[in-house]
């Protein structure tokens, strides 16, 4: 039976109960300078770090792991709200939402939701929870990052670029001296620092510098879509994922434009196609129609024809005898 085979908790359970690692395996983890919390080594090339004091639950894993591997959130009587660092690799939600590398983002999740999954890739991660008497302190003293739990249809709120200034907080926090007294005061203070500083990206996100995030969200779009015109399920929904925005950000930032998304994705596939023709002529018309994921070769012939002005058979003919 593999690990897939077995109940996902149960997994994690049972490697959590493996012999600890020593702890010059954990060089270079931000939690390591928490001297008091539970080092595991989950496999052989994964590791785990967990701290919890006062309304605090801090965890990080970094490492690859050989298979897919079950991460059950830890839970507490009263909601958690955290933050992901997320420095390497992905980390996949119930809800199908995908974390990207090098991103900071806030999210909660339900009883139902707090299996998550790790992929078979380099992994680095820091997840810091806050709960109890300090989440709505938190949400009070961030009215921003209240918006936004109230505009998000999910529960993930819009992953940035990890900045200098988190990274410069992390620095910070490893140089400490936590002792008895002074270690919550640490904690609730670089969490603070870290959500001020992921808020500031993005009230700058929305705020003075709209027009210029929409037109750079325009090119990102479009470099997204020459690079994966392949993909079947290329559309709005599957772009914003991507990118890390909203669907009717992606709408606006073609406002504007000759063409609209769908239309540029439709160009940018008849480009692909007409670079077929000449450098492939092994492949049919059909097969390419096929290739491209239009419904039929009839359809791509049609809008070749009115983008090129020729079909694409035309388009080859004209190719044969200029050779």
């Amino acid at each position: 039976m593999t690990m897939l085979d077995k109940n996902p908790v149960h997994v994690w359970k049972e490697t959590l109960s493996a012999r600890p690692a020593t702890r010059d395996t954990f060089k270079g983890m931000h939690l390591t300078v928490l001297h008091q919390a539970t080092r595991q080594k989950l496999g052989e090339h994964l590791l785990y770090i967990q701290f919890e004091t006062h309304d605090f639950i801090l965890c990080e894993l970094k490492g690859r792991p050989n298979e897919l591997t079950a991460f059950p959130l830890p839970q507490k009587e009263e909601k958690i709200l955290w933050l992901c660092l997320q420095f390497q690799g992905t980390l996949s939600f119930p809800t199908g939402k995908v974390s990207q590398p090098d991103t900071i983002f806030s999210f909660t999740v339900t009883e139902e939701e707090n299996l998550l999954t790790v992929a078979v890739e380099k992994q680095w991660m820091l997840l810091l929870g806050i709960t109890g008497a300090s989440r709505p302190q938190l949400l009070a003293e961030q009215p921003l990052l209240r918006k936004q739990y109230d505009q998000q249809e999910s529960n993930i709120t819009i992953p940035v670029t990890i900045s200098y200034n988190e990274r410069k907080v992390l620095e910070q926090f490893s140089k400490k001296t936590f002792g008895p007294f002074t270690t919550v005061h640490h904690i609730g203070l670089a969490l603070g620092e870290l959500y001020t500083a992921y808020m500031q990206q993005l009230d700058k996100q929305g705020g003075h510098d709209k027009e210029e995030g929409l037109i750079q969200l325009y090119h990102r779009a479009i470099s997204y879509v020459t690079e994966h015109y392949m993909r079947a399920d290329l559309n709005r929904m599957t772009i914003a994922e991507a990118l890390h925005c909203s669907t009717r950000s992606l709408s606006r930032a073609f406002e504007g434009r000759t063409t609209n998304l769908n239309s540029s994705i439709m160009l940018i596939r008849l480009h692909k196609a007409r670079e077929l023709l000449k450098q492939k002529p092994e492949l049919s018309v059909e097969y390419i129609a096929s290739m491209l994921h239009f419904p039929h070769a009839q359809h791509f012939a049609n809008r070749y024809k009115k983008h090129f002005h020729r079909t694409p058979r035309e388009e080859r003919k004209a190719l044969i005898k200029t050779m």
